[in-house]
């Protein structure tokens, strides 16, 4: 069954082995795998089993909510779920009600009356203040779940708001405190917390009593709240989500500043500057380049650009420093950039290509397009197309040939102009057909760019080149090549992609990762452990354990550091485009602080470039692949900045 899903079968055959899983004792894992394909058409193989064991309901719930990708499919799973939620309800069987709930809360509705249905429904598992601990806790945080799904598709999709009655209701419960025995009252107060930042019905009383939460999640929600929501008091409750304890909460506090309140007072921001937790320093650094009250006199940002020195994980706030000068003083900014041009840290340098573009300074634009490392490059030419200068072309051009992919993306994006097609075609087509040779699937979006970039230039001159793209590797390549050589011929061309075969996946390798964590080695920083989850994700911990083993990881970064979102790691570029040769299958889960996932652009598209999620993010789930936990360490995950380096993983017993 594993190797089934992993393979994404198509033919009777190839989803035999996940028809056969059904009927035995291994439904659960052929339930989740079927899922997982996406595919409508299978609905009603996973709709009987909802009257299956309290397991099965569960897992089939989450399935029919995947399989749901079409209007058809969400008017049938709808009706599915509701029907059976109503029965568990009468046998007070509310474990699996609470999966159906979640999993009717999140399905991609059009209309107000799919929209009211899923919300009669849902609200059902919210207590009111008088019969708080008279309601089963897995229906609580279903119908948390669930609603704060429901109301992020009722902004996405502009539909009629929920009702005043569900906004009582998920504010009580975002508020209440279960018995401390209760291990999911916290996650039930997360989510509704979260739900009421989606709808932005969060009341200062509710805040206010969220900022004193015992959970810092919690108290991070109120402070998310506390930056939009319709009150009076704003700036008092975001200062004292400032004050707060836990570096993230503070973040969230100061940003909430930022976005409200800055154009008034840079005070707090100003001290902020000052904070014990880098990322706050740095977020502080960066609202302040967004500008301060004239009546204020100018914060000393040159101050902390002149500490730029050689120290490792010393060079953050000035680079940060530097980017937020060039946008409010830009005189100073000019001043100290040889330092930073010149720089040994390639970080450094890329920072540098940013203020540059910010004071529109072209001649050392085009000095970094001369760097010996494609991230600075790449930072260099994306300030050039933004400031519409011609050298962008000439320097798009010649970056063609170098080896990123992001660097590749962003010259593509520089040839736009039909003007420059004479010019520009027989590098696209030397570049196309120079990356198709690594056999990568992960080169997908470069040669999707180039591809398309080639049909709006209009010239058919090149069709013979793009022919052998027809029996491309990547099927979404060999269908571009067909639509564009049909358009340029007139005449219909087919698509006969070869795959390629990704390293396989046995329940051997799988037992054999039971119990197992990979302990990550950070240097100068300590380490931390990810707990494998085999069950949830075995093909992603088999594919990932396995690199590790081979070495993969050490000496690549942690590259992208988004506070109050994520880390991200383990590209040999440093940057988005760079990873696994093999596109890894989606097993998508829950995304709770703690939880760590695989960067992706697109379904089944994950490079082996893993993300720790720092904060609860609702938003991701069952969208993005969770392969493991945090089990220790989370501390040193916390203290990560840009650049710091994976010495080694390995992996050893729980």
């Amino acid at each position: 069954m594993l190797q089934a899903e992993d393979a994404r079968p198509v033919t009777e055959a190839g989803l035999a082995p996940l028809m056969e899983g059904l009927k035995g004792n291994s439904r659960r894992t052929a339930i989740r795998a079927i899922g997982r394909l996406e595919r409508p058409a299978m609905i009603p193989l996973i709709a009987p089993m909802l009257s299956d064991g309290v397991g099965q309901r569960a897992e089939a719930a989450n399935a029919l909510a995947q399989l749901a990708r079409t209007p058809e499919a969400v008017v049938a799973v709808q009706k599915l779920l509701i029907d059976r939620a109503a029965v568990d309800a009468n046998l007070n069987t509310w474990e699996p009600w609470g999966e159906i709930a979640a999993a009717l809360g999140r399905l991609p509705y059009d209309t107000a009356e799919q929209v009211a249905a899923a919300e009669a429904v849902l609200i059902t598992g919210l207590p009111s203040p008088d019969s708080m601990n008279d309601v089963d806790s897995a229906a609580l945080i279903g119908s948390a779940r669930g609603l704060e799904s429901l109301a992020r598709t009722v902004r996405a999709r502009k539909l009629p708001p929920l009702g005043s009655r569900t906004w009582d209701l998920l504010r009580w419960a975002a508020t209440a405190q279960r018995p401390p025995a209760d291990p999911r009252s916290v996650a039930t107060r997360r989510l509704a917390m979260a739900a009421l930042v989606t709808g932005n019905q969060a009341t200062s009383s509710v805040i206010e009593r969220g900022l004193l939460d015992v959970d810092a999640e919690v108290r991070r929600f109120a402070a998310a709240a506390a930056a939009d929501a319709p009150i009076t008091d704003r700036d008092v409750l975001l200062k004292k989500a400032m004050a707060d304890k836990q570096p993230r909460v503070r973040l969230e506090g100061l940003r909430g500043w930022g976005r409200q309140l800055q154009k008034t007072t840079c005070a707090p921001v100003g001290a902020a500057v000052g904070d014990a937790d880098m990322h706050v320093r740095l977020q502080a650094i960066d609202q302040l380049g967004a500008g301060c009250p004239a009546n204020e006199s100018p914060f000393d940002l040159g101050a902390i650009a002149a500490g730029l020195s050689n120290e490792p994980r010393a060079w953050h706030a000035p680079v940060h420093a530097l980017v937020a000068l060039a946008r409010t003083q830009p005189d100073a900014a000019r001043q100290a950039m040889p330092r930073f041009t010149a720089h040994a840290t390639w970080q450094v340098r890329m920072y540098a290509a940013r203020a540059a573009g910010a004071l529109g300074a072209v001649d050392t634009l085009t000095a970094l397009m001369n760097d010996r490392v494609d991230n600075v490059r790449e930072a260099a030419l994306s300030a050039l197309i933004d400031l519409k200068r011609p050298e962008a072309a000439s320097a798009a051009i010649e970056s063609l040939g170098r080896t990123d992919y992001q660097l590749v993306l962003t010259a593509v994006r520089a040839l736009e102009d039909r003007s420059l097609a004479a010019r520009a075609t027989t590098p696209l087509v030397t570049a196309l057909g120079r990356i198709t040779k690594e056999h990568k699937d992960t080169s997908r979006d470069p040669r999707m760019a180039i591809l398309g970039r080639l049909q709006a230039y209009g010239d058919p001159s090149p069709a013979a080149n793009l022919e052998g793209y027809l029996r491309d590797f990547d099927p979404a390549i060999a269908a571009k090549a067909a639509e564009i050589l049909t358009a340029w011929s007139g005449k219909p061309r087919t698509a006969e992609p070869q795959p390629l075969v990704a390293p396989g996946v046995t329940m051997a390798a799988v037992n054999a990762l039971r119990g197992k964590a990979l302990r990550v080695h950070m240097a100068g920083l300590g380490s931390f452990e990810i707990a494998l989850e085999v069950d949830a994700a075995p093909l992603t911990a088999v594919r990932i354990a396995r690199r590790a083993g081979e070495g993969y990881y050490d000496g690549l970064t942690f590259h992208r550091i988004a506070p109050n979102f994520v880390i991200q790691g383990g590209s040999p570029g440093a940057n988005e485009y760079v990873g696994e040769p093999f596109y890894m299958r989606d097993e998508v889960g829950l995304h709770v602080r703690g939880t760590v996932g695989i960067s992706t652009r697109g379904r089944d598209t994950g490079d082996a470039q893993l993300f720790v999620n720092m904060v609860d993010s609702p938003r991701l789930d069952h969208i993005y692949t969770v392969f493991g936990t945090i089990s220790a360490g989370m501390d040193v995950v916390d203290r990560v900045l840009e650049g710091d380096v994976i010495q080694r993983v390995e992996l050893v017993t729980r």
